[in-house]
């Protein structure tokens, strides 16, 4: 796996998402997720595996992902307070992700005041909705004095390593 890192100091506090020319921005509410969405973020999932499978790319749908999480792994997650949804204007839910302050993934020397983004994503037609989550993920860790946001990525899968970057995220380097 690949691991992304952004520091809370410096240039990337100061990150702006500005709509790109041409397109509707669009608006998303966040909040934590609640038991009743955890059919729509599976659904989310499963079909951000189907589309990975489309592009050829090698992340999620190369794991067993849903095997490896199963619906009662989220129920747990949104009992735990982990899981944040994006809503849509239709308060329909557009993207998740699960913000966690430990992953034993990263060396154990590297600071310990961070979120760890995980299960990132959003519906193929909530456009924005990626960058929207992490760019809330971001003001959440500046509000609660977190050190950086740390994210991760099968090694290799080049366009979600260029997303991130595009974000303000830093390739860190391989993870054990």
């Amino acid at each position: 796996m690949a691991k992304m890192n952004m520091n809370m100091t410096g240039r990337c506090d100061t990150v702006e998402q500005l709509p790109k020319k041409g397109r509707k921005q669009m608006e998303y509410r966040f909040r934590r997720a609640q038991n009743a969405d955890v059919d729509q973020m599976i659904e989310i999932i499963r079909d951000r595996i189907k589309w990975m499978d489309k592009q050829g790319l090698h992340q999620w749908n190369k794991t067993d992902y849903m095997q490896q999480y199963p619906r009662e792994y989220f129920l747990e997650g949104i009992e735990k307070g982990l899981f944040y949804v994006a809503l849509d204007e239709q308060d329909q839910v557009a993207g998740l992700m699960a913000l966690l302050t430990e992953d034993p993934r990263w060396a154990e020397d590297e600071p310990k005041d961070c979120y760890y983004v995980h299960h990132l994503a959003a519906r193929s037609d909530a456009k924005g909705a990626g960058r929207a989550l992490l760019e809330f993920c971001r003001q959440l860790s500046v509000q609660e004095g977190k050190q950086s946001i740390r994210l991760d990525c099968q090694l290799g899968n080049d366009r979600l390593n260029a997303f991130y970057e595009s974000m303000g995220y830093l390739y860190t380097g391989p993870m054990v």
